[in-house]
């Protein structure tokens, strides 16, 4: 933008000259924006409607299209304190006579009382004799063995339990195991007894354990291991299973070698580093603490000593070296590289000890003997979990071997637990051994009723019949039954119509008064200097006049407003005979000015209608087969008449009744329009300020040329 001179020579008011020749021509730029305001208030009112639109098509159309929508059963119940009952579409309608005999339970175990009370009590601490007892659990299909090993705690215990697929839980204000089925029903009762390993099974296991580091492991790695040693037990050497408990074993050594080679090389690179810088920082510490603790004459200070200077630069440099590092690790790749070669290719103890004594001392411990202690480390110049598989293969297999694994016991380990051996029969029949004072066991059971006459069971309080869930609360005397009915549900049909006629009704009237607006014929959108004149209830009733006529007339609007009510003024023929919704007395209303909204005549709710015949109730109640095939087939063809408008295609996407790709497009064509418009307007507004700059240099010249002139003159 030049130098704009405004009147100094002429005297004239040169930016109101401009702003009256931009203001024509900003008239065209203006028209645009008024377009494009009213084009984005257009797809504002759209997707507005189109919501509404998907929801009836969604919630109602597509739902009362279906059969099932007209077949909904109610039922009664004569003592609901004893069963509630549901019925599907699917149930006989007609009378039924119920008596529960039992209600099915859940197999509970409530233990004895003991003397832990804490979940980190070892149960060796309970007692001592529970050590190398072995506890099996059996659920549905799924046996599992939980051996009681020196270091397993009450929490243990119970998480084990868990896995094996019980509840469990130590309560330590009761002092006492709670253990219950996961399910009720006898199918899924649970059998829990204990014995001992023989000690060849001990002396295997431990040996197996020693093998894959079981001591080093991560819980889950452990619970890997425990798994995999049960898999062995019930498994033949060479069997798929043998060679998958095998290859878990390998796996899970490997990664606790691996964890603990990683951690161990990281440990020897930054003692490494720290050996290799700590000296130069040991100088550089000196060279900074000294005039601390030394005069210029190179004298101590009064009150330090020698030691006290070596000691702190000592303390200096380590601070100093493993501030380095530490960032090293951090943020070196190389460093990282380091690492990682170092965990792949192992060090040995000669290794370490070429590194100085100050790293030795930090990051090393030394053994009784004072030797270093280096875990991680094997010493081999590599591992793999193949060669981890050949060294632990032959423990396994002598594990797996083991014939003689349980010896006979004088008492259940589970009595020491406050438990019982516990077993189920085929039969569901229940036997218990062992069982100390303070125990309960409730036994799990099926529910037991007779229906009709008829022996029904089910493993939950819920019995599921012919399209009947009866849900189980009290049992019922031999001599005094409980009755239920099953009959169609009228009222559920039609508040279902009633509902959907409702949202029709209410979109039905928003589009007939969108589409016959009033028109805004002279109204445009306001520009930002017209609302600065004008009051916010002005603007506002302004602008509602614009938005209220954007759908006058609009062809689309018109296509579904005419579509839709075609649809549902169509017929449908049933058993020979044509119907319409106004053969159940759905009617459109007799005032035209509605434009073609739906009464159910002798709906108590509608003030108009309510005193006509309810032809639909009837119909519900004496032929549901012909309202259900006729509403279906109205709410079919509403459905495929809404499915088509809203069928995506160029000018709009899938599930849009309007245009909303072409409307999307064009208002990015105002954009653009706009944009260089106001570029252009720019233009001509610097073309006039230059004319009329120069207007004014050149009257400044002549006033000049003048002024010289009258002083020659002697003027």
């Amino acid at each position: 933008m030049g130098i704009r001179m405004s009147g100094l020579s002429s005297g004239l008011d040169t930016e109101a000259i401009v702003g009256a020749l931009m203001s024509a021509q900003s008239l065209k730029k203006t028209k645009i924006e008024r377009s494009k305001t009213k084009l984005e208030w257009t797809q504002t009112k759209w997707a507005e409607l189109n919501t509404k639109l998907k929801n009836l098509y969604t919630n109602y159309v597509s739902k009362m299209r279906l059969e099932s929508s007209y077949k909904t059963k109610k039922t009664s119940v004569s003592d609901p304190n004893k069963a509630s009952v549901t019925a599907s579409n699917n149930a006989v309608n007609g009378s039924y006579r119920l008596e529960i005999e039992n209600i099915a339970t859940t197999q509970y175990l409530s233990g004895a009382k003991l003397n832990a009370t804490s979940l980190t009590d070892k149960l060796t601490d309970i007692d001592p004799s529970l050590l190398n007892k072995e506890i099996t659990v059996t659920t549905g299909d799924k046996t599992t063995k939980i051996a009681i090993t020196a270091g397993m705690t009450i929490a243990d215990f119970t998480k084990s339990l868990r896995d094996a697929g019980l509840d469990a839980n130590y309560d330590t204000a009761q002092k006492r195991f709670f253990i219950s089925s996961k399910e009720s029903g006898v199918d899924n009762a649970f059998s829990i007894t204990s014995s001992g390993l023989s000690s060849a099974e001990v002396s295997g296991r431990q040996a197996l354990y020693q093998a894959v580091g079981y001591d080093n492991m991560s819980a889950e790695n452990k619970k890997i291991v425990d798994q995999a040693m049960t898999a062995l037990q019930t498994s033949g050497v060479g069997t798929d299973e043998y060679n998958k408990a095998v290859d878990s074993l390998a796996k899970a050594a490997y990664d606790t070698k691996e964890e603990a080679a990683n951690a161990a090389a990281k440990t020897y690179v930054k003692a490494k580093l720290y050996s290799e810088n700590y000296a130069a920082n040991k100088t550089a510490a000196a060279d900074e603490l000294k005039s601390q603790y030394f005069d210029d004459a190179g004298n101590l200070k009064a009150g330090y000593t020698q030691d006290d200077y070596d000691k702190a630069v000592e303390a200096k440099a380590a601070e100093k070296t493993e501030a380095f590092v530490n960032e090293k690790i951090d943020s070196d790749p190389d460093v990282k590289l380091q690492i990682q070669t170092a965990a792949f290719s192992g060090k040995t103890v000669a290794d370490i000890q070429g590194l100085s004594a100050e790293a030795q001392q930090k990051y090393y411990a030394t053994g009784a003997d004072g030797a270093l202690v280096i875990e991680g480390f094997d010493g081999t110049s590599s591992y793999s979990q193949s060669s981890i598989q050949s060294s632990i293969t032959p423990v396994a297999t002598d594990y797996a071997n083991i014939t003689n694994r349980n010896d006979a016991l004088a008492s259940s380990a589970l009595t020491s637990l406050g438990l019982a051996d516990i077993t189920v029969g085929a039969d569901g029949k229940v036997n218990v051994s062992g069982k100390p004072s303070g125990m309960a066991l409730v036994e799990a059971s099926d529910s037991l009723i007779y229906l009709n006459g008829a022996e029904l069971t089910s493993s939950s309080s819920t019995v599921s019949a012919n399209g009947l869930e009866i849900e189980l609360t009290g049992l019922t005397k031999s001599d005094e039954p409980i009755t239920f009915s099953v009959s169609n549900d009228v009222d559920s049909v039609y508040n279902s119509v009633k509902s959907f006629l409702k949202e029709y009704n209410d979109i039905m009237k928003e589009m007939n008064s969108l589409y016959g607006a009033e028109s805004a014929k002279g109204y445009e959108p306001l520009t930002s200097e017209q609302k600065k004149e004008m009051s916010d209830d002005d603007v506002k009733l302004w602008e509602d006049k614009v938005k209220g006529a954007l759908l006058r007339n609009d062809s689309t609007l018109g296509g579904i407003i005419s579509s839709m009510r075609a649809a549902m003024m169509s017929q449908v023929t049933y058993e020979g005979k044509t119907y319409s919704l106004s053969s159940f007395g759905i009617m459109t209303s007799t005032d035209y000015t509605e434009g073609g909204l739906f009464h159910i005549y002798g709906d108590a709710e509608d003030s108009v209608y309510a005193d006509k015949e309810d032809k639909l109730k009837k119909a519900l109640a004496e032929d549901p087969d012909a309202v259900m095939n006729v509403m279906s087939g109205i709410f079919e063809n509403l459905r495929k008449t809404m499915s088509q408008k809203m069928a995506g295609t160029k000018t709009s996407s899938a599930m849009t009744f309007y245009n909303d790709i072409t409307m999307k497009k064009q208002i990015e064509t105002y954009k653009k329009d706009i944009s260089a418009w106001e570029d252009k307007l720019a233009e001509m507004e610097d073309a006039y300020y230059k004319k009329f700059t120069a207007m004014e240099v050149a009257l400044a010249k002549l006033q000049s040329q003048q002024n010289s002139l009258a002083g020659l003159f002697g003027n």
